[in-house]
């Protein structure tokens, strides 16, 4: 018996998204945060992981339009809309490494869940080549741009090179698909552990004050932290039921668009 969401998927044109952070992204949860960090940025549930929810890329390109037009492509009260987006997951996350600046670093859960996905949707598109076992203390690499005296050095942590020729393939891949030729020296995978840890301490968190405006003086109690995800940082969805739109190349998703916060670079793979 097929079930009849498998049905509904296999007949439905699906497109994958490569989103690429321009400029630092507080897409955030619409509550305070329980520590330090007033105004945290929206994470997956299950993992912790950095992500732009579905709902923050569909009202952007809706943007308040209700026509009938609209409401076909995005839903109404009354009805589901044709399209279907997915949130959008991080795929790399851009870390300080003492030789070559910073590296795009993601890991094997990360791809495996992306292969998974278009093979689910059943896309077409190889991705299967890439680092299945990455332990703790190694870093597997596309090139030698980040390496120092055999050690690679990201923030905090030394990791030990591996050069990597599945590495290799898999940043052709995705420099391909993002058109980011950066990847092909920058890209690093690490353990899963390793890239868990850097998506809980790597994003950027900024202070910010409210002024008295006679004063220019702090208000009283008007300090917060605001977390976002660095620019550089890249992420995935998928557009489920139609094309996306082809004038979009670049969107701002989340908050603070008047100081140029949440400019993101959208490519469609396979176009």
């Amino acid at each position: 018996m097929t079930n009849a969401t498998e049905t509904k998927t296999s007949e439905t044109k699906a497109t994958l998204l490569l989103w690429h952070a321009l400029t630092p992204v507080h897409s955030g949860t619409g509550q305070g945060g329980t520590g330090i960090i007033d105004l945290p940025i929206a994470r997956e549930a299950a993992t912790g992981f950095p992500m732009l929810p579905a709902s923050s890329i569909k009202g952007v390109l809706r943007n308040g339009d209700y026509s009938d037009a609209a409401n076909e492509k995005f839903g109404s009260l009354d009805a589901a809309g044709r399209l279907t987006f997915t949130d959008a997951r991080l795929l790399a996350l851009p870390i300080r490494s003492y030789k070559g600046t910073f590296a795009y670093v993601t890991c094997p859960l990360v791809i495996r869940r992306l292969v998974r996905d278009m093979q689910a949707l059943k896309l077409g598109l190889d991705l299967t080549e890439f680092p299945h076992v990455v332990e703790e203390t190694e870093v597997h690499l596309a090139a030698d741009a980040l390496v120092h005296s055999g050690k690679v050095l990201f923030e905090d942590i030394d990791l030990k090179e591996v050069q990597c020729p599945a590495t290799k393939q898999l940043a052709q891949t995705l420099s391909a698909w993002a058109g980011i030729e950066e990847l092909q020296s920058r890209l690093a995978v690490v353990s899963d552990d390793v890239f868990s840890y850097f998506a809980q301490t790597a994003t950027e968190v900024s202070a910010h004050i409210r002024l008295e405006a006679e004063a220019k003086t702090v208000a009283s109690g008007a300090l917060w932290y605001e977390e976002t995800l660095p620019a550089e940082s890249l992420l995935s969805s998928f557009v489920i039921g139609g094309a996306w739109p082809a004038d979009t190349k670049v969107l701002q998703v989340g908050g603070k668009g008047t100081v140029g916060r949440g400019l993101l670079q959208v490519s469609e793979v396979g176009k």
